[in-house]
């Protein structure tokens, strides 16, 4: 099987323009096997990231924060961690924006994940969501925007050592610039919280940023369902569960 796996590899790495118009057999010989030249070998694509199953903290259970939840929704725990490819900057280029991209989706870096982690330099990063609406929400378009619903979604990072590509200052900067956000402490944690508009039916949504030594918890908080005192206890699960 192993054999067969790799000549099915090999002869997929090349095509070859034409046939032997002489029909003739091929011959064996000694030495080492000379390249044919009608081949074209096709280089690799760049393993910058790989996404795996979770190996530390970044499962956040849906009844911590929405206990008795009628209707929900939320992401199967993985995480993004640098390829094997990833410490060659020539073929895993990347750095985060000069300014925060205001006009993306928090922390307004414009880059989805597999760009994201060769860009901020991070050692892994866990992506989730959790929701939940009433269950009459079903019958109504679109749900996720009916009266009652309740989301959060968090990002994970584990920080390099020194933070070499800046990530906590554009971080910073960002939820200054794009949130407005002004520092505070969430169950003992730095952070600094903002707001910006709603994606899901409300006026606004609450963002956090949280760090605790190498970690980092971007969060927002979004829908209209959140009755008083509800959010700083789901910021506190956050903070048990990812800090």
């Amino acid at each position: 099987m192993a054999a067969a796996a790799l000549a099915a590899t090999l002869l997929g790495a090349c095509t070859t323009e034409s046939p032997d118009p002489s029909g003739r057999s091929a011959t064996s010989t000694t030495g080492p096997a000379q390249p044919d030249p009608g081949m074209t070998f096709i280089e690799a694509a760049p393993r910058c990231t790989t996404t795996r199953p979770l190996t530390g903290r970044g499962r956040v259970p849906l009844d911590a924060v929405f206990p008795g939840a009628e209707t929900s929704a939320f992401s199967a725990p993985k995480e993004a961690v640098p390829g094997p490819d990833a410490a060659d900057r020539t073929r895993c280029p990347g750095e985060l924006p000069s300014r925060p991209q205001c006009d993306a989706l928090v922390p307004w870096t414009g880059l989805l994940a597999d760009a994201f982690v060769p860009a901020s330099g991070v050692r892994r990063l866990v992506e989730g969501y959790l929701l939940t609406m009433p269950k009459q929400a079903g019958n109504q378009a679109p749900p996720e925007s009916s009266a009652g619903t309740k989301v959060v979604t968090f990002s994970l990072v584990d920080l390099a050592a020194g933070d070499p590509r800046g990530l906590v200052a554009y971080l910073d900067a960002a939820f200054t610039t794009c949130a407005k956000a002004s520092p505070s402490r969430v169950a003992g944690v730095a952070a600094r919280i903002g707001t910006v508009p709603s994606e899901y039916g409300a006026g606004s949504a609450e963002v956090v940023l949280l760090r605790r030594g190498p970690h980092l918890v971007w969060a927002t908080l979004d829908g209209s369902g959140w009755h008083p005192g509800e959010q700083q206890k789901a910021l506190a699960v956050l903070v048990a569960r990812l800090l």
